[in-house]
């Protein structure tokens, strides 16, 4: 006997705002042969005559992270509540909103993080062009995935050093999410061809200020960015500046404040970590309005208590939304971490029926469906954003609710 499922459209649709390429790795979303080879290889070659700079590098937490425990205390933190964010989506985590700049990682890391992610064979395999931006051009991309085979990043990415610092700042027990989505870099390059392309930025500071003024009032929708204002799919990222320069104007993340205003975080230096809770703040990652870099390297975290389920979909980065996501591999990661997730929850729940028992606490019968229509929610949710299930148009309606209307 064959299950068929109900789909809304047999592909995704170009006009819903998905890709249609996606079972093919996006190849029409390739990064183009003009910032390969200006802009990539130029920036490449910087980093190479940096002095004393090591191509073959090893990850040294105590070396490479330069964070200390005082900084918990200099660090700015706001809470949803302070953010004026009472009303969400979802159920949060906690009350944690945002954790403001504080120092990270060492220049040195920096420098290795990008050598890894601009690649040239890294830029073939797993540079994308954004889907869904405002204002993207030639030279705005995104990577992802490449740190498997890339050691420093790999070692770095998935260290207990930073999960602990997440954990800290968040007032709950966090870990690294699933392959294909523990790494993103969102990549915003300045431009090399100074004869027709600079152009297109302001050319007097009057200019930049007026147009960092429109940004600010505004609720976020027209600001130009890699990813326009979303909810992110995963609970918590982790967002790691590697290239903003001091003279830049604009770049900053930009959260959507409870009383539908765009707050940016104050500009990160480079090295610097910066926390928000993804899946309940609107945001979204500007683009300097003036020539310069912008690149960001962002970890993505969710739950790491024992037993318990997390809150991640697919939303903004299943293949059909975000290319540099692999079809295959993509899907392959996102099953086992899901099914990974259900059975340590259906043990835990097993065994605590079982505890009770033993301790003479009896069985609580509503408290036990409860869980189960949770779980029920819960392995739905594994399925029901697949491409051949629901191709509603992206983005979805509720990433441009305000909060009060939640």
């Amino acid at each position: 006997m064959t299950v068929g499922i109900q789909t809304l459209y047999p592909n995704p649709l170009k006009s819903n705002g998905l890709i249609e390429s996606y079972k093919t790795y996006c190849q029409d979303y390739k990064i183009p042969e003009k910032t390969r080879e200006n802009e990539i290889k130029s920036f490449v070659e910087q980093i190479e005559k940096t002095p004393g700079f090591n191509p073959n590098l090893k990850f040294d937490p105590k070396k490479h992270i330069i964070f200390n425990t005082e900084d918990y205390k200099k660090t700015k933190t706001f809470t949803l509540d302070e953010l004026k964010i009472t009303k969400t989506h979802i159920k949060p985590l906690n009350n944690f909103g945002a954790a403001f700049p504080f120092k990270l990682l060492s220049k040195e890391a920096v420098n290795m993080l990008l050598w890894e992610a601009l690649q040239p064979n890294v830029i073939e395999e797993h540079a994308r062009l954004p889907n869904l931006s405002k204002n993207a051009t030639r030279l705005d991309f995104h990577i992802g995935n490449h740190f498997l085979k890339s050691q420093f990043t790999n070692d770095l990415a998935r260290s207990d050093e930073l999960a602990e610092i997440v954990s800290t700042f968040v007032g709950h027990k966090m870990k690294p999410v699933w392959d294909m989505d523990l790494v993103h870099i969102n990549v915003s390059l300045a431009t090399n061809d100074l004869d027709e392309e600079l152009n297109n930025y302001p050319q007097s500071q009057k200019e930049i200020d007026e147009i960092l003024k429109r940004q600010d009032a505004s609720d976020g929708q027209d600001i130009p960015s890699t990813l326009g204002v979303h909810y992110d799919s995963i609970s918590i990222p982790l967002v790691i500046m590697l290239d903003l320069p001091e003279e830049a104007q604009g770049g900053q993340t930009t959260i959507i404040a409870g009383d539908n205003t765009a707050t940016r975080v104050p500009e990160p230096p480079t090295g610097s970590g910066t926390l928000i809770q993804g899946r309940v703040l609107r945001h979204l990652a500007s683009k300097p309005v003036t020539n310069h870099n912008r690149i960001s390297f962002v970890l993505s975290y969710s739950t790491g208590v024992v037993g318990e389920l997390d809150n991640c979909v697919t939303t903004s980065v299943k293949p059909s939304v975000l290319p540099k996501n692999e079809y295959n591999q993509f899907y392959r990661d996102w099953v086992n971490y899901k099914f990974t997730k259900l059975e340590n929850h259906l043990k835990f729940i097993k065994n605590q029926v079982n505890e009770d028992f033993q301790n003479g606490l009896g069985f609580d019968q509503e408290e036990f469906v409860e869980k189960c229509l949770k779980i029920e929610k819960y392995f739905k949710g594994i399925y029901e954003e697949m491409e051949c299930v629901d191709n509603q148009p992206y983005p979805p309606k509720y990433f441009n609710i305000p909060y009060d209307e939640l």
